[in-house]
């Protein structure tokens, strides 16, 4: 995760503000602590992204997260799903909500993700690339090239 601090505000909807001050992340004003988790909900068996299951995860998921004082997930693959993250929400966990983590995907799948949950008040901020300086986007990008489309 890359929060650059001449970006000042991150996120601002009608009801949040996310800003970064002197290395401080502020919500409305008020530091927020992180405590979170990458959430990957895959079946024990299952494959990522085949089996991945957010829907049929959250509500267990999300009660254990909260009564270990999780308050932020950061996932591999895109929610879109606005009852996984209404579910989220109500526990009060922010979602760190990945946008483009594969390569191959195209920049106007990028946009459809970030437009459809942007209104959201648990997304926090949006995460572009996993580790993509030496997995290359999981395409096996050279590292000048996985730099620019990142």
């Amino acid at each position: 995760l890359v929060v650059l601090p001449a970006l000042s505000v991150i996120f601002c909807s009608d009801a949040t503000t996310v800003k970064v001050v002197s290395r401080q992340l502020l919500v409305d004003g008020k530091p927020l602590h992180l405590k979170g988790v990458c959430w990957n909900p895959v079946p024990k068996g299952g494959t990522h992204p085949r089996d991945l299951d957010f829907r049929g995860f959250v509500e267990t998921d999300s009660e254990l997260m909260a009564r270990a004082g999780i308050n932020a997930v950061r996932t591999y693959d895109a929610i879109v799903d606005r009852e996984v993250l209404d579910v989220l929400w109500k526990r009060h966990i922010y979602v760190l909500n990945t946008v483009y983590i594969y390569g191959k995907d195209p920049i106007d799948l990028i946009r459809t993700r970030v437009n459809s949950v942007k209104d959201h008040p648990a997304i926090l901020m949006w995460v572009v690339g996993n580790e993509w300086n030496y997995n290359g986007l999981y395409i096996g990008l050279p590292y000048e090239q996985a730099l620019k489309r990142v």
